[in-house]
């Protein structure tokens, strides 16, 4: 039986006092425009659904207006919705809308601090579930969970999502949408740190390096939830020759690991640390065999790409993985045509390094540290989502040296550098690589 707890406060008077004008007019647009006017404005929300732990709460507070005092509420009808974005699986399409979740009368009203009716309630991932008739296995990250309200007064009208205007369910006042969606995520920290800038370089005589790189699988479980991890290739050749052959290779499954046979990392400062999986992975590249596939360096063009993708497979059968490059279970590793200047010595001139952090609160301690010629200076982002610095290598310098130093959250750090042609040099992130950033300056196009 669910447990869901829900307690709106009845209103004696409405008594609203907004601190500015606007506000005032959408107050006034919703209860004099709208003869059946009622908002359900949220408070405040918390939580967020995985496809493991399914005893994780959301929780939402919300605050009920009318222009009635609130003597013609009835009850609250809640509904619940499961949308199915992974649609491959074995049952296919498992959608379900408009599945009665819970209701609550006018006898459940009360007054709160504010003098309005206010509204505290919270469901689990299984409560939601099992009303839903969903089985655990059929749930994939990207499926999405959403409990909707419906306001019903005594007279008979009613109040949901679809009577609301824009002003009401997304305004900066009301903020009343009346429903709330969880989007399941993978529950999964999934990391990969290349050893190597993961490119293949056309040019003759030029370093081509392996495919190399240091995963790290983090289920917050030891990873006692996860049984498989599968790696594939694929190659497309999309610069064809006159002779119409086609070098392409559709995608083939390329390593398998048991991931209860990898590494397990325990942090010994952290007793609540479970343990990470870690794998160091090489796929070894020569002119004759770039990236094990058969394919010489000669018969690649600037365009060419080769996709490696990971999969995990967890304990329960179910299949985790992305088909779209930037993300982390998924690289595109294009071919380059790039004649390198910084062999031998720094390219002098202005360099940028352009910061992100996904979370927006800066890099948490990390920085880059640069040196030219023994004089060494730190960069970081000190606060936001992004911001951009430069230094500038002047002409006869000997030595450049960047280094990546990590700080904490390093799952939201990315950054780039921009050499003085305005190209970028290096990318990395998240979690970058710690160490020697291997920056390439490339002779500009003509």
């Amino acid at each position: 039986m669910k447990k869901l707890k829900l307690h709106i406060y009845a209103i004696a008077c409405l008594t609203l006092v907004i601190s500015c004008d606007s506000d005032d007019k959408v107050l006034d647009e919703v209860l004099e425009t709208y003869t059946s006017g009622a908002v359900l404005r949220t408070l405040d929300s918390s939580g967020s659904f995985d496809m493991f732990r399914t005893d994780r709460t959301f929780a939402v507070t919300v605050e009920e207006q009318d222009d009635q005092n609130g003597e013609l509420i009835d009850r609250v009808d809640i509904t619940v919705d499961f949308v199915d974005n992974n649609k491959e699986g074995a049952t296919g399409d498992d959608t379900n809308l408009g599945v009665p979740f819970a209701t609550l009368t006018a006898s459940d009203f009360t007054i709160g601090e504010r003098g309005l009716p206010t509204a505290d309630f919270s469901y689990t991932m299984a409560e939601a579930l099992t009303a839903l008739g969903i089985d655990l296995t059929e749930v994939l990250p990207g499926d999405r969970i959403a409990i909707n309200l419906e306001l019903f007064f005594t007279d008979g009208r009613s109040f949901k999502a679809s009577d609301a205007a824009v002003t009401v369910t997304g305004g900066s006042f009301f903020s009343s949408p009346f429903a709330y969606a969880l989007t399941i995520s993978d529950g999964i920290t999934f990391g990969k740190k290349g050893v190597f800038p993961k490119e293949v370089n056309t040019v003759p005589g030029e370093i081509l390096n392996d495919y190399s790189v240091n995963i790290s699988i983090d289920d917050r479980e030891g990873g006692d939830l996860l049984e498989t991890l599968n790696i594939y290739r694929t190659f497309r050749d999309l610069t064809i020759g006159e002779d119409g052959t086609n070098l392409s290779q559709p995608e083939a499954l390329i390593a398998t690991f048991e991931i209860a046979s990898l590494t397990l990392e325990v942090d010994p400062d952290d007793e609540d640390d479970s343990g990470t999986r870690t794998l160091s992975y090489v796929i070894p590249s020569t002119p004759g065999d770039v990236l094990s596939t058969g394919i010489t360096l000669d018969q690649l063009a600037l365009g060419d790409d080769f996709s490696i993708r990971y999969e995990i497979i967890t304990a329960d059968g179910r299949i985790v993985t992305t088909d779209e490059g930037g993300t982390e279970y998924f690289d595109v590793i294009p071919t380059t045509e790039c004649v390198q200047l910084n062999l031998d010595t720094p390219v002098p001139g202005e360099y940028t390094i352009e910061f992100e952090d996904s979370f927006g609160d800066g890099w948490d301690g990390a920085f880059i540290s640069v040196d030219i010629d023994g004089s060494s200076t730190d960069y970081t982002l000190e606060s936001g989502s992004s911001g951009t610095t430069s230094f500038t290598v002047p002409e006869g310098a000997g030595s450049l040296i960047l280094t990546y130093v990590d700080g904490s959250f390093e799952e939201e750090h990315s950054y780039t550098i921009v050499d003085p042609n305005g190209l970028d040099a290096f990318a990395d992130g998240p979690n970058p690589n710690v160490g020697v950033i291997p920056i390439k300056v490339c002779q500009p196009e003509d």
